[in-house]
């Protein structure tokens, strides 16, 4: 069952592609929730905040379990699209 893209982040995306980060593409795929994102981008927060290296946002997904390896591909080959596409303009 589809999730309804409720984000207004996700929204932006598709009227700038260039600012397309890769949580925003895997909330439009359907692939996580916002509040999934949240969370990895809170955990990626508290790491930079006690000057530990941020794991990059992929990563912490997968460790997680909110996405598998094959949804980590295909949500960088659509941000590398989108980036590729805006390049063009």
């Amino acid at each position: 069952m589809p999730k309804s893209k409720s984000s207004k982040e996700a929204q932006d995306t598709q009227q700038d592609p260039s600012r397309t980060l890769l949580g925003q593409i895997l909330v439009e795929l359907d692939y996580i929730t916002i509040y999934q994102l949240d969370e990895s981008l809170r955990i990626q927060r508290e790491d930079k905040e006690h000057d530990r290296d941020p794991k990059p946002l992929g990563q912490i997904l997968l460790e997680l379990g909110f996405i598998g390896p094959n949804q980590l591909i295909r949500a960088i080959q659509v941000q590398a699209e989108y980036r590729k596409a805006q390049a063009g303009k």
